[in-house]
This record gives structure tokens, C-alpha cells and sequence, in this order.
């Protein structure tokens, strides 16, 4: 029993150290990001869309090919939101009250697959939780390649949680170190966009 007990205190401590280096690299990373100084001019706005475990990108509609995103066609005016993220989560947790720890540590320790989830917004300033990034047209021309590059061959949508958002199939595995936040910092840094290195949560992409 006494061995029982040491063991599982080792493990208790065990996994409090490594979740605090796993949080602690994260927040160095924020201190030395990639920065970018571009003389380009910045007309173009996207927009990080962020609560406290997940961030989507933003981008205008009419700056978006649209042509396989056929439940977006006929949409005027208004934005898409871009988040990329683990297959199961997606489809199993609509709300955060249907959180699954078990489905959750799949996802983090896993190669799990994945999807895109993409929302139509009509308004993005009603959100509170919203950081504006200025950037050129080029930059968008990239990061808009960039996004719909993540897509499969296989474009058939998938019923996302309302009338106005569905799921794609994506490329890429979802796990400890690629994570959603993961997926929109790379794609944010490859558009020449200021950017940590390495983004797991969605403070680090905000941070800068």
C-alpha cells in the first residue's frame, strides 16, 4: 500500500511538472516571436476570433474563393470563421457542458484526424473576444491559399452545430503539440503576420 501511494504521488507530481513546462514554453515563445516589418500597405483586416481554449481566423467573405464552399455561395456580405481541430471534439462537443475528459485526452496524446470547421458571421464586431490584425493585400492573398489549402480532396460538408456553419474534412493530426491554436499561428506566421513560433493555446496568438 505505502508503494501504491509513493507511486501515485510520483505520478501526481509527475504530471503537475510537465503541465507546467508545457504552459511556461508556451508563454517563452510569446517573448520571441517572428516579427515581420513589412512596407506593404495594410488595407486589408482580418480577425482573431479567441475564447479561453480555442482560436478561429477571420476573413471577409468576399476575399474568400469560395468555389467549393458551396453552402456559402450565395452570402453577400459578412465573414467566415476558419478553426481547424480534432475530428471527435468537434462533432461530439457542441457546448462546453459536453466536454469529455476521455475524448479530450485522445485528442492531445493521439495522432488523431481532423476537421475544419468554418461559420458564417454576419456581424463580427458583436463579439467582445476579438482581436483586429491590419494586414496587405498580399498577405490575405497568402493566408486565403493558405486556409483552403488545409481542406481534403473530399469537399463534402459535414452539419456543423446550426444552420449557418459546417465541417470539412482537413488535412494534418491533431495532438499534444499540433493543436487548433497550433494550425492558426502557422498559417497567421506563413502570411508574414507577427506571430510566436509556436502558438498551443489561444493567448499565444493574441499575445503579440
Amino acid at each position: 500500500m505505502k508503494k501504491l501511494f509513493k507511486y501515485l504521488l510520483h505520478l501526481m507530481l509527475f504530471t503537475i511538472l510537465s503541465i507546467f513546462i508545457y504552459f511556461f514554453t508556451a508563454y517563452l515563445f510569446t517573448l520571441f516571436p517572428k516579427k515581420v516589418n513589412t512596407q506593404e500597405k495594410k488595407e486589408k483586416t482580418i480577425y482573431i476570433l479567441y475564447s479561453t481554449i480555442h482560436a478561429d481566423i477571420v476573413l471577409n467573405i468576399n476575399d474568400i474563393n469560395r468555389s467549393f464552399l458551396s453552402k456559402f455561395k450565395i452570402k453577400k456580405y459578412g465573414y467566415l470563421a476558419f478553426g481547424w481541430g480534432d475530428k471527435e471534439t468537434y462533432l461530439t462537443t457542441p457546448q462546453t457542458n459536453d466536454f469529455k475528459l476521455t475524448t479530450s485526452l485522445k485528442a492531445l496524446f493521439l495522432n488523431t484526424p481532423s476537421l475544419m470547421h468554418v461559420s458564417y458571421i454576419d456581424n463580427i464586431l458583436k463579439y467582445e473576444s476579438l482581436k483586429e490584425i491590419k494586414i496587405s493585400t498580399a498577405q490575405e492573398a497568402y493566408l486565403n491559399h493558405s486556409i483552403l489549402e488545409t481542406f481534403t480532396r473530399n469537399k463534402k460538408p459535414i452539419r456543423g452545430y446550426g444552420r449557418e456553419d459546417f465541417f470539412y474534412e482537413a488535412k494534418g493530426k491533431y495532438n499534444l503539440i499540433n493543436t487548433c491554436n497550433t494550425w492558426a499561428g502557422d498559417k497567421l506566421r506563413e502570411a508574414n503576420i507577427t506571430m510566436p513560433y509556436w502558438t498551443p493555446i489561444s493567448w499565444s496568438i493574441i499575445s503579440n
